[in-house]
């Protein structure tokens, strides 16, 4: 039996029970279920003693997806305070950066719905060692678009590069959905997104940079003009 038959095999016993306020319990449950079963790689192990990172879900109407790619910081010892997926429940950098996204959005986190593509914690980085992400990347996946099941048709957007790629296969660029023309360093202003039948997460979404990468130029100047494309589809 594969891994997510195993993982799956109850859910409709429990789906007629998942109200907004179950999901998060059972998105989390599922994701222990998911890491125990996994393969051991040793180029870069999972890291078993710091707890799954649930979602975060803002206390209003939920308007936006966001996805992230995992929890696993390089500050190892910052580690453990992490509450929620991307951190949202603290003031930071990054909290700052979605917000401002969702107030060119008109909406506020408070309609955000945020998790992880992979809501445990590797050694590593695993961004360091893509073969291992690979290697874990179908239960994961298939945990995430049932989650995202619970939130049909709302908009959803991606942050960094290498989510954007598992996604989407390793020629996907955020830039390229940014329409960056390399000779003079700008937008031509051809957005686009990643249509649903063209990635693996069988969803429409809107590849965004990660926070890091927002003091880029390029993303830092077409920031604005991007967020009004995908205000002008949603």
């Amino acid at each position: 039996m594969k891994l997510t038959e195993k993982l799956f095999e109850n859910k409709s016993e429990i789906e007629v029970d998942l109200s907004e306020s179950y999901l998060i319990d059972y998105i989390v449950h599922q994701a222990e279920l998911l890491r125990s079963n996994l393969e051991k790689l040793n180029t870069n192990p999972i890291d078993l003693e710091l707890n799954i990172i649930p979602p975060f879900k803002g206390n209003s109407e939920i308007k936006l997806i966001v996805i992230g790619q995992d929890p696993t910081i390089r500050n190892i010892k910052f580690r453990k305070n992490i509450s929620f997926t991307l951190n949202l429940d603290k003031n930071n950098s990054l909290k700052t950066y979605i917000s401002s996204i969702c107030y060119k959005l008109g909406i506020t986190l408070e309609n955000v719905y945020a998790t992880n593509l992979f809501k445990y914690f590797y050694t590593y980085p695993p961004a360091d060692t893509p073969e291992v992400l690979q290697a874990h990347l179908e239960p994961n996946l298939e945990l995430l678009k049932q989650e995202l099941d619970e939130y049909k048709g709302l908009p959803v957007i991606t942050l960094g590069q290498p989510v954007l790629q598992l996604l989407c296969g390793e020629n996907a660029f955020v830039k390229n959905f940014w329409d960056y023309d390399k000779k003079t360093g700008k937008t031509n202003g051809n957005f686009s997104l990643s249509n649903a039948s063209e990635n693996k997460l069988n969803r429409d979404f809107y590849p965004f940079p990660h926070q890091p990468s927002i003091r880029k130029e390029f993303y830092k100047d077409t920031l604005d003009t991007y967020t009004q494309f995908m205000k002008s589809k949603i």
